[in-house]
């Protein structure tokens, strides 16, 4: 599937199939995610608990989304066809101006307006991106994966890029999936749908 969006500045491609969730909307959100999780999962009765359990993962996130601002919200189905991956991709425009720093280059730019990792060696510049110099942050963080505390404790691989766009501002790219063991294929993974990012900025 590939994303192209010139009214919101960029484009990239995602591999295999993702669904786009309108997370502006409530009622909206929650029609598409009912829709990703049937297409997913099916409609037989014996599998209603993952799709309850799948449904509240990703209303979730949506829900999280539309709280922090978030441009747009995409669920991935599968990578390899009949291969589930529960990933997800958050994109946001953070209220942050390059400017600010006081930095003209770019990498040393992000670096001062987002401070320093939370813990040595998560933080990572990548500096052949095709849009310009990016810094790349990992966490593997562990909570439950039902917002009231509800549902069992779950591993998740949070893989951040900050992107810096050509007008000063920064694009942050989330992604998120509770395979912990496969960590660096993810990484691998996420890194080449960042580095198919391109900006379309309206003229």
């Amino acid at each position: 599937m590939s994303t192209t969006s010139a009214e919101n500045g960029f484009d990239f491609a995602l591999p295999g199939t993702w669904w786009l969730v309108p997370v502006d909307d409530p009622e909206v959100a929650a029609r598409s995610i009912t829709r990703a999780v049937e297409q997913a999962v099916g409609r037989r009765d014996a599998d209603a608990r993952l799709r309850a359990e799948l449904r509240g993962r990703f209303t979730d996130v949506a829900d999280r989304a539309r709280t922090a601002g978030a441009a747009q919200v995409h669920l991935c189905h599968e990578i390899v066809p009949g291969v589930p991956l529960p990933a997800t991709l958050t994109v946001y425009w953070p209220r942050i101006a390059l400017r600010a720093s006081g930095e003209s280059d770019p990498a040393l730019a992000l670096r001062a307006v987002l401070g320093p990792p939370d813990r040595e060696g998560d933080d990572l510049t990548l500096d052949d991106l095709p849009t310009g110099p990016g810094i790349r942050r990992t966490r593997v963080i562990t909570g439950s994966a039902a917002p009231d505390g509800s549902a069992p404790d779950v591993t998740t691989v949070e893989v951040d890029y900050w992107l810096a766009t050509p007008g000063g501002r920064v694009l942050l790219l989330s992604f998120a999936c509770g395979m912990p063991l496969l960590a660096d294929q993810l990484v691998e993974l996420f890194d080449l749908v960042v580095r198919t990012t391109t900006w379309r900025f309206p003229s």
